[in-house]
């Protein structure tokens, strides 16, 4: 099995949010008369996943199920601005589907007679199914209203931005083919065979595989938005609802072009197959975060009394 590597330019968000991160701590000392409110918080969320595929291709289709759960931590740098991280496990289950492929040609194929002919190729129903457990860690700018924010029960509003790390520590995949269609056309006679097993041309039966992926990196765009509400005392639920783009698809680098699947022999060992330039995960879905905070404390000095 290949091992999958990660270019560096999928952690480039990543690096531009750790260098935010140090900015917006600086100019947090312009706001000495802010108390914000830091929070500790659990969360858990789920929903729709699927790969995007661009460019798209007709009667294909991807659908799917995610989420993850874990806890995390957000530093207010005043009552609007904030840095949120944090750590969690989540899993994805995705089956890509192409009912039939584009009809391909191999040019310029020699018979038991060396007579030439063009190997006309349809490949139909194809399935592959994804299923990954990830250790998720998100760094992302919160920004919240300062309307309601720690009283009363109408509740204030939030968004966040940034990216995920995934780490992902289990991955599964099958990969299958229902059937392969071969014709056979000769430009010398201007004639076509459509059935001779022996030489690989007809209609053959498919085949299926399973595999496993190594340990990879997976970056993630990620965005959420929603309601903050004040439930208790030192107390906020974030309700709302998330929308995570993957920047690279994790099987890649063990995909191959589906015009090498020209014979059955070639099905045996059935690999996943390359059917567009880019696969991209997307998840969406909602999200709920309990947070726990407490008012942060400044040194004032000491007045002195007469």
């Amino acid at each position: 099995m290949k091992k999958i590597t990660i270019k560096k330019s999928n952690f480039f968000v990543v690096i531009l949010l750790l260098f935010a991160l140090s900015a917006l701590r600086v100019s947090a000392q312009k706001f000495t008369t802010q108390k914000p409110k830091n929070e500790f918080s659990i969360y858990g969320a789920g929903g729709f996943a699927a790969f995007c595929f661009t460019p798209s291709i007709k009667n294909a289709s991807s659908v799917g199920y995610g989420g993850d759960a874990g806890i995390g931590f957000t530093e207010f740098i005043n009552s609007n601005w904030g840095i949120h991280f944090g750590v969690g496990i989540g899993f994805f289950n995705v089956k890509n589907s192409v009912k039939s492929f584009d009809e391909f040609v191999t040019p310029n194929q020699l018979d038991c007679e060396n007579y030439r002919y063009d190997l006309h190729t349809i490949l139909n129903n194809y399935k592959e199914t994804h299923k990954a457990f990830f250790l998720s860690i998100p760094l992302m700018l919160q920004f919240q209203t300062n309307k309601n924010q720690y009283r009363g029960t109408k509740p204030s509003y939030y968004a966040m931005a940034g990216a995920k790390a995934q780490f992902l520590l289990d991955y599964n995949y099958t990969s299958e083919l229902a059937s392969l269609n071969n014709a056979a056309y000769y430009p010398d006679f201007d004639n076509w065979i459509t059935s001779l097993p022996m030489l690989g041309i007809g209609a053959f039966d498919g085949n299926s595989a399973a595999g496993k992926l190594d340990f990879s990196i997976f970056a993630m765009l990620a965005f959420e938005t929603g309601a903050k509400w004040n439930i208790g005392k030192n107390t906020s639920l974030y309700t709302g609802v998330y929308f995570d783009y993957g920047l690279h698809d994790p099987a890649q680098k063990i995909r191959e072009p589906y015009q090498n699947c020209t014979s059955p022999e070639q099905l045996e060992e059935l690999a996943l197959l390359a059917f567009t330039d880019r696969i991209n995960l997307t998840t969406v879905g909602v999200k709920l975060r309990l947070a726990f905070w407490k008012t942060r404390t400044k040194g004032l000095g000491c007045r002195n009394r007469n």
